[in-house]
Order: C-alpha cells, then sequence, then structure tokens
C-alpha cells in the first residue's frame, strides 16, 4: 500500500516543491495541500493520510500546535515535522506534542523521502543535533502522557484548578488540603509529565483536553 501524505507549508511555492519532489517516489501520494493549521486538521480528518508533513511556521495555529491537537484527535496518523528551525528546544517542542519525526529543509531530497518513508514505518527520525540525553527525557514524558492513569485522582484535581488560574492557597482550600500538600501534589504533575513549571502544565491540560482554554 502507498504512502497517502498531507503537506502543510504556508508558502505556496514551497509547498508545490515539495509535492513535485515527494512525487517521484511512486509509493508517494499527496492527497492533500494546507497552508494553515487549522486547514490542515479539516483535511486531516477527511482524507485520513497515512502521514501529515508539518511545517512549524504556520500562521495563528503554528505547526506544534497543530501538531499537539492532530495528535490528541487523530492518534494513528503520524506527523514528521519539516522546518528550518534547527534549535533542539524546536525538535524537543516537536517531539513533545507527538511527532514522530523532525528534520529540516535543508535536508537533501533523499534524507526527505527516506524520512517520509521510515515514519511511514512506524520509525522515528530526529535532526542528530538533539542530543540522546533529551531525546531520552522526551520519550519518558511521552510515554508517560499517553498513560491517562500517569496521575493520581488528587493530582489531576491540582492541575485542573492551577490550570483554571487557580493559586495554591485557593487550590488547597476548596480541596480542604494543607497549601504543603498542594505543592507536593504540583510537583507530582510536574516530575509525572514532564513538564517545567505552571505554564507547560496548563499548556499541557489544555491540550490533552483536562479543562478548556
Amino acid at each position: 500500500m502507498g504512502i497517502r501524505l498531507l503537506v502543510v507549508d504556508d508558502h505556496r511555492l514551497v509547498a508545490e516543491a515539495l509535492v513535485r519532489l515527494l512525487q517521484q517516489d511512486a509509493a508517494i501520494q499527496v492527497v492533500g495541500l494546507a497552508t494553515t493549521g487549522p486547514e490542515a486538521l479539516t483535511l486531516a480528518r477527511s482524507l485520513r493520510p497515512s502521514l501529515v508533513l508539518m511545517d512549524v511556521g504556520l500562521p495563528g495555529m503554528d505547526g506544534i500546535e497543530a501538531t499537539w491537537t492532530l495528535r490528541r484527535q487523530l492518534p494513528d496518523i503520524p506527523v514528521l515535522i519539516l522546518t528550518m528551525h534547527e534549535q533542539e528546544a524546536y525538535a524537543l517542542e516537536a517531539m513533545r506534542a507527538g511527532a514522530a519525526g523532525y528534520l529540516l529543509k535543508t535536508a537533501a531530497p533523499d534524507e526527505l523521502l527516506e524520512a517520509v518513508r521510515a515514519v511511514a514505518r512506524g520509525e522515528g527520525i530526529v535532526y542528530p543535533k538533539v542530543s540522546p540525553a533529551a531525546l531520552q527525557r522526551v520519550a519518558r514524558a511521552v510515554a508517560r502522557w499517553r498513560d491517562p492513569s500517569a496521575l493520581s485522582r488528587r493530582e489531576l484535581q491540582v492541575l485542573q484548578m492551577i490550570s483554571q488560574g487557580a493559586s495554591i492557597g485557593e487550590a488547597a482550600a476548596q480541596l480542604q488540603l494543607s497549601p504543603h500538600t498542594v505543592r507536593n501534589h504540583l510537583k507530582g504533575v510536574y516530575r509525572k509529565l514532564g513538564v517545567r513549571g505552571r505554564v507547560e502544565a496548563a499548556a499541557y491540560a489544555v491540550r490533552r483536553g483536562l479543562v478548556k482554554a
């Protein structure tokens, strides 16, 4: 069976050049082309591609956020990020969002085609400047994210309240706990989810549908 590919890039000329390159491989069929995150989600739902090739620098909803949403709504469709951002932080954020691969637009054509094939086979591929230790941290966090039982009932309650703007004291009062206990639960949330602080924890909660944005 061939690879049904959805290409997402807000630069039309770049996107069309990618389509021409990708279709040189008889096993790859480009079934759709999107220029924004919301359009990519709509097309992914209707076309059900076997793989999404996603740019990061999209207007409005960027490629990382689009990947978060797509992976939550359509977890069977893998995402390969193709971007100009070579900083390790971008690659790690893409992995946290659930991307199966991360590749630079400076890659050779053969490297891009092989990356598409690899991700379609269920293999991961990441730009080599990302340190193995960092990838291991992300892999552990992502593995926990896929397990809804990673958080205890209290930890989940604390996460939801903090994400909705409650202070430590307010959460403690409502849950009838001491502020010290709430802080300990919050530390457990950070550790189990692999996030750094309230901002990342709140973003996780919103993206996973635990609280409303």
